[in-house]
């Protein structure tokens, strides 16, 4: 029998199908697979304590790990403290470590009901297979998100309801394979659309109405074109279990650029000069605060050990100028045709100029749909909102500064090598880190002040090597604990010994980062990789 959120999902599902489709497209378990494809996959595993299932939306833990649901973990458990042979050398002290390491799953946090298969989600209801989000109800096989209703099939959705097969959204209501929308509405096919209402097969355009491949229409013209699209998806939903996505479309089109003026494209705008001096200084202040030691070289030459869990990201010659396209590996950016991707700016003027005629509009079908939008089918990885300045090679960014090589950046300064640092200042090789600063590889975490390796915790302050935490200070190599200070492996060792230990830790740290540049450990595979490394206790 299907659980009581499945069922809810049912009805919330077939109801959304019939807002967007005008018709009932069958049960939401026959589009499970369709609706996975493009989202974060959600991974199970078998939990080390009890044998049940565990989800976790983070797939970065190293196989071979102990994995734990977070309503398993006592976070009051008492530890016998490690022994001076558990501590003679850094080999003996994960060993003895990793007996207490977990990997927690299941994380759902804040007041929730109904949620199942999911995991990093908080103050949310009816969530099936789905991860990272929060302040939602109604959600099936979406990752990564806050405050939408109804969505099913989503990644990187905000505010939006209503929307199946959406990837960026803001504010949307009734879209389907709305691409990096923003404040728009009843929107179908479309890519980079801001405050646009019915829009079907738009591109790079802002305020239309009534717009099929970005010719604006009477209103009931569009409305028998809108019609008689939305009867064919319906039925090829019915039949296939599947619609083709945007993507796929505009990568068999075949290439043609428009005869437009894209003056106003190659104009950089005002404050476009940079001085990474200001990054290497900031980096160079984090790294000496945390690790007690200058870096032996500027931040690129830490490039391996910053980005290692960190999105990837890719460059690509414009499409139309052959200039830098960078774009991020997330919200599926990596599923865009790289030969079909532009400069924000060329986008919005490409936008502004090119539009299919209205004999395409109106014999436009999914079947030739590739054949008619070949002219206005481009995209942008990029954007930028607000004040900003000395940003280096940041794809997307909201109000922030001084950031090198990250992506996006959310009221952040000096922050490099970064996924979505949001509030957040000196961070480096970091991702989804709020409000915090001066950390460096710190992961899905709020609040860290002065924090190194850090994943899944909140709270903490001078702290290393810790996951799922909350509330520490001073501590190191503690898993799935609270309120503690000066900790290692979850026991409380006073300041004195605390100090010693990490006085002996950071000269091997350091050592090993001069060397080599990089790590063999993180707080990603402490629990299972046993380095051999020389005697430091």
């Amino acid at each position: 029998m299907p659980s009581e959120c499945l069922r809810v999902l049912e009805k919330r599902w077939l109801d959304t199908c019939h807002v967007l489709f005008k018709e009932e497209a069958g049960p939401l378990s026959d589009y499970a697979t369709y609706l996975l494809h493009f989202t974060e996959p959600i991974a199970h595993r078998k939990s080390s304590v009890s044998g049940h299932e565990v989800s976790y939306a983070i797939r970065e833990y190293a196989e071979g790990s102990k994995w734990i649901g977070l309503e398993e973990v006592d976070f009051n458990k008492k530890f016998q403290p490690l022994s001076i042979n558990d501590i003679k050398d850094m080999d003996s002290l994960l060993a003895a470590v990793s007996e207490r390491a977990h990997y927690a799953g299941n994380i759902v946090l804040g007041n929730c009901g109904q949620v199942e298969k999911s995991s990093n989600i908080s103050d949310s209801f009816f969530m099936h297979e789905t991860g990272i989000l929060a302040d939602c109800k109604y959600i099936g096989y979406c990752t990564l998100g806050r405050l939408c209703e109804d969505n099913f099939g989503g990644n990187g959705i905000g505010e939006s309801t209503h929307c199946i097969k959406c990837y960026e959204t803001y504010r949307d209501k009734r879209c389907f394979e709305l691409w990096m929308g923003q404040n728009s509405s009843d929107c179908y096919y479309s890519h980079n659309i801001d405050s646009c209402q019915d829009a079907m097969f738009c591109f790079n355009v802002k305020n239309k109405r009534r717009a099929i491949g970005n010719l604006e229409l009477e209103a009931g013209k569009y409305a028998q074109i809108k019609a008689k699209l939305l009867s064919e998806m319906a039925g090829m939903l019915r039949r296939d279990k599947k619609l083709p996505s945007l993507v796929e479309i505009a990568g068999e089109c075949a290439m043609q650029k428009p005869a437009i003026s894209m003056k106003s494209a190659s104009v950089e705008a005002p404050g476009e000069k940079t001085d990474k001096s200001a990054i290497e200084n900031a980096f160079a202040r984090a790294y000496s605060l945390l690790l007690g030691s200058k870096p032996a070289g500027s931040i690129d030459a830490y490039s391996t050990w910053l980005r290692r869990h960190v999105n990837r990201n890719e460059e690509h010659p414009s499409a139309f100028s052959g200039k830098k396209v960078l774009r991020y590996d997330y919200s599926c950016y990596f599923e865009i045709p790289p030969h079909r991707l532009l400069k924000k700016e060329e986008a919005l003027s490409l936008g502004e100029q090119a539009k299919i005629s209205a004999a395409d509009a109106a014999s436009l079908t999914l079947a030739n749909a590739h054949e008619k939008i070949g002219k206005i089918a481009f995209f942008t990885s990029e954007y930028m909102e607000g004040t900003h300045a000395n940003l280096i090679d940041v794809a997307t960014s909201s109000s922030s500064s001084n950031c090198y090589r990250a992506s996006p950046v959310v009221y952040s300064k000096y922050c490099g090598y970064c996924f979505w640092p949001r509030s957040t200042e000196h961070a480096f090789g970091s991702a989804a880190l709020l409000d915090s600063e001066f950390c460096i590889n710190c992961y899905h975490s709020v609040k860290l002040r002065r924090c190194l390796e850090m994943d899944s915790c909140r709270s903490c302050s001078d702290s290393m090597f810790c996951h799922n935490c909350e509330n520490l200070e001073g501590c190191m190599f503690c898993f799935n604990t609270k309120n503690k200070r000066y900790a290692i492996g979850n026991v409380e060792v006073g300041k004195e010994n605390y100090m010693k230990a990490k006085a002996v830790l950071l000269s091997w740290l350091a050592g090993e980062l001069a060397r080599k540049k990089d790590l063999h450990i993180d707080i990603y595979n402490m629990g299972r990789v046993r380095p051999v490394v020389p005697n430091i206790f």
